[in-house]
């Protein structure tokens, strides 16, 4: 067996690194109209993405049905259900911003922290 190499059954422990953040924001409760589509969260709300310009968890906090997209409009779009608020997307992508479309036939009072 000259010139291959053997595997050891030795296993070495990953190491997971756990990041720490020092900055957030927090857009306080704002309306997004009934029948809104792709409402732009960084343009629209001076506090979001002030601080956080690559944002790793956000919470979000509805009291209508909503759709989200992330980063681009072009993008699918989430489905959030105001029965399950508040929602949390945690390390799944860099979020640079946030586009909100309210079909829910009422107003929606949103909150969001973005970390």
């Amino acid at each position: 067996m000259s010139g291959t190499k053997r595997f050891s059954n030795h296993l070495e422990a990953i190491k997971v690194t756990q990041e720490i953040y020092d900055t957030y924001d927090f857009v306080p409760s704002f309306a997004v109209a009934t029948a809104t589509t792709d409402y732009d969260l960084k343009t629209q709300q001076a506090t979001a993405f002030a601080n956080v310009t690559k944002a790793a968890t956000i919470l979000l906090w509805t009291d209508q049905d909503i759709s989200i997209k992330f980063n681009d409009t072009g993008k699918p779009a989430i489905t959030l259900s105001a029965g399950d608020s508040p929602f949390e997307f945690k390390d799944v992508l860099k979020i640079t911003n946030v586009f909100i479309t309210n079909n829910s036939g009422n107003t929606a009072n949103i909150k969001v922290l973005l970390i």
